[in-house]
């Protein structure tokens, strides 16, 4: 192949409404949305958070998701040590805003903490940190 490839990988959320979707993520996460075409309804939208993406396309089949805990689909990674205190303020926001927390800050055998979401489409998004002071927290339950 010869050339160094570097690939990066951007779920695709197949959502009823774009719109709503891309402001949901852009009030519970802060993702910047770039939704097309420029006037609703809109057919899809690219989230930008840093260097993270996250695609929104309109689907008529989206049906009833029904998430549970460990099977996700969609798997962010943070730094800067925030994940505590992002968890605290995505459970009080949550119940307000469609979604809620599917699963509790935990302390991984593999060296992260993660909690788990979801989202107002029914998609699970976990969210894990690496924590030098982790000690404290709960291991999971399975």
């Amino acid at each position: 192949m010869g050339a160094t490839r570097i690939f990066q990988a951007v779920p695709v959320l197949q959502v009823a409404d774009v719109a709503a979707s891309a402001t949901w993520y852009q009030n519970t996460l802060g993702f910047d949305a770039d939704p097309f075409p420029a006037k609703p309804p809109y057919q899809f939208a690219i989230l930008r958070h840093g260097d993270t993406e996250l695609m929104l396309q309109r689907s008529a089949n989206t049906g009833p998701r029904n998430p549970t805990p460990y099977r996700w689909d969609v798997y962010l990674r943070l730094e800067g040590g925030r994940i505590r205190k992002l968890y605290q303020e995505l459970s009080a926001l949550l119940p307000t805003q469609g979604g809620r927390i599917q699963r509790r800050l935990e302390r991984m055998f593999y060296g992260l903490c993660e909690f788990e979401m979801v989202d107002l489409d029914g998609y699970a998004i976990c969210l894990a940190e690496p924590l030098r002071d982790d000690s404290d927290l709960p291991t999971p339950e399975v």
